[in-house]
């Protein structure tokens, strides 16, 4: 009788963990395994210089994607995404330079985080 409790008393505790680690689902990418990269001061920094790019077709899964807005060129030459008026988020974003054929691509923190870990 004893053992049936202990027994018990054990696979209750052990569904009660299993299911608190199931409900815990960390914002993945793609659903990956990784969760998705905080922006932080030193990834804030590292994008300063290397936050964005231009470009002049973006093209995903063999077609053009679609594009986050229009930027002038004058904004999109600053380079860093804070200077722009652009907050960096888990995706990439993609803006038309405003009269030219070129496009303006500003870095993810998962591309931020990729690149940063790379360079150590």
């Amino acid at each position: 009788m004893i053992k049936t409790l202990l027994s018990l008393g054990f696979l209750f505790c052990m569904g009660l963990s299993y299911g608190q680690q199931t409900s815990k689902t960390p914002k993945t990418r793609d659903g990956s395994q990784y969760p998705v990269p905080v922006l932080t001061k030193e990834m804030q920094n590292y994008a300063i210089a290397h936050g964005s790019f231009i470009t002049t077709e973006v093209i995903k899964d063999g077609a053009p994607i679609q594009y986050d807005g229009e930027i002038s060129a004058e904004t999109a030459k600053k380079v860093n995404p804070a200077e722009m008026g652009i907050a960096i988020t888990d995706k990439d974003q993609y803006y038309k330079i405003t009269g030219t054929n070129q496009y303006l691509v500003v870095k993810s923190t998962w591309a931020l985080d990729g690149e940063m870990k790379m360079q150590k």
